[in-house]
């Protein structure tokens, strides 16, 4: 099985993972930042990642005196969320013409104060509106791109609402019809998930994270130390580890399915594993992001990727490796009501392998292997809530259905 994720480097405007890694360095490089002296900090303006002060999006608004405040306020402290997000909101109100790359640039300092570790239902509500904004623009701009092409290709593509008024010589950098198609039909999805996705934050998020209590909490964090050194209070340390999960479970809940934030939601999950390895809740929580990834991967398949079809099944594995990992943290033969989650999921992503066996590349013991861990995980969860006896079910009959193309191959 394949282990490594390769995006379509035809389709650069709508590859998240490079959006992923991009913002993973921009955070490293307001790490280093922040290390520097302030005579450095003074002096050294000019060699900064323009991603790490903000200046990448005031470029776009020369004139606007509260943007080059708020850029003056980021070089000195580049995390602080609170001034990127006025930032952001000052340059992305400033005008509704921005180009192309200021919109994708806004996506990504949106984004910033999420991989920073600073969750909250605002900072997330401005990410989802900027990402909603820079993906209607690049599907704007790849149909106006496209009017002049009389051509069958456009017989599946929504016209409505481009603005063809729009005099700017922006470019996609894509040039070839059928990549063009791709990046509109894989915009055009995400934009319609995204009210859903607003209407979720707004309504279910009701607590918040910050980089601080991820640190408190961390084995790696800055307060490790004094947190689980001597004299500490072993329960109230057990409180506030048990208080993260819980806000971290309903972060990753709102995290997970915007793709931009989707590695912000891995490396949280992997943060929590290093806090106590003895929990399944972080490791579920990651295959959970996995099986996001999954899904974004689908859709780019059916959006004509035909490259998205090899990164099925690294993905799949790696949400299937945090699962087992899981699966070793609770008891099959005494399960008890707190390892349904683990139960179950696990039940239901070795069925999702086998309805998609084909795109995982397995080989037929080993989709065989795989559903039988999953009918024992699914026997386990029943016995505890007859309600998942459906789940139990759909799961054997995938194991017959197995079983009898093996007898029938054995016969033949």
């Amino acid at each position: 099985m394949a282990d490594k994720i390769k995006e379509n480097k035809d389709t650069p405007n709508i590859n998240h993972i490079a959006f992923q890694n991009q913002l993973r360095g921009i955070v490293d490089d307001i790490k280093a930042h922040q290390s520097n002296s302030p005579l450095k900090k003074m002096f050294g303006k000019k060699n900064v990642n323009p991603h790490v002060n903000g200046s990448v999006i005031a470029e776009a608004v020369p004139d606007n005196k509260e943007a080059a405040k708020l850029v003056d306020k980021l070089h000195k402290e580049p995390s602080d969320s609170v001034s990127r997000l006025q930032l952001v909101n000052t340059v992305m109100g400033a005008s509704s013409a921005h180009s192309l790359a200021t919109n994708r640039d806004m996506m990504l300092q949106a984004a910033i104060p999420i991989y920073l570790g600073d969750v909250t239902q605002t900072y997330l509500m401005v990410v989802v509106h900027a990402y909603k904004n820079y993906h209607e623009k690049l599907m704007n701009l790849h149909k106006q791109n496209m009017m002049s092409i009389r051509s069958s290709v456009l017989k599946n593509v929504n016209m409505s609402g481009i603005d063809v008024s729009d005099e700017d010589q922006d470019d996609t950098n894509i040039k070839n019809t059928e990549s063009m198609m791709t990046e509109i039909q894989v915009s055009e999805a995400l934009i319609e998930r995204t009210d859903e996705i607003l209407n979720n934050i707004k309504t279910k998020m009701s607590t918040a994270l910050s980089r601080e209590e991820i640190e408190e909490v961390s084995s790696t964090g800055k307060a490790a130390a004094s947190f689980f050194g001597g004299g500490g209070d072993d329960s109230q340390n057990t409180q506030k580890q048990n208080m993260v999960i819980s806000k971290s479970v309903q972060v990753l809940s709102m995290l997970s399915p915007v793709p931009l934030l989707q590695g912000a939601g891995l490396d949280l999950s992997k943060t929590l594993q290093s806090v106590d390895n003895k929990i399944p809740y972080p490791l579920v929580m990651e295959g959970r992001v996995h099986q996001q990834v999954l899904k974004y991967f689908l859709l780019r398949i059916e959006s004509g990727d035909r490259t998205a079809r090899d990164n099925m099944a690294p993905t799949y594995n790696k949400a299937l490796v945090s699962f087992r990992k899981a699966m070793k943290l609770v008891s099959k033969t005494a399960p008890k009501k707190a390892d349904l989650p683990v139960l179950t999921e696990f039940a239901n992503l070795t069925f999702y392998g086998f309805i998609h066996r084909d795109l995982m590349r397995f080989t037929k013991d080993g989709v065989l292997g795989l559903v039988k861990l999953g009918k024992e995980a699914a026997d386990a969860a029943v016995t505890v809530d007859e309600s998942f006896a459906p789940l139990q079910k759909r799961i054997e009959k995938s194991l017959n259905q197995l079983d009898a193309a093996k007898q029938a191959q054995a016969e033949a």
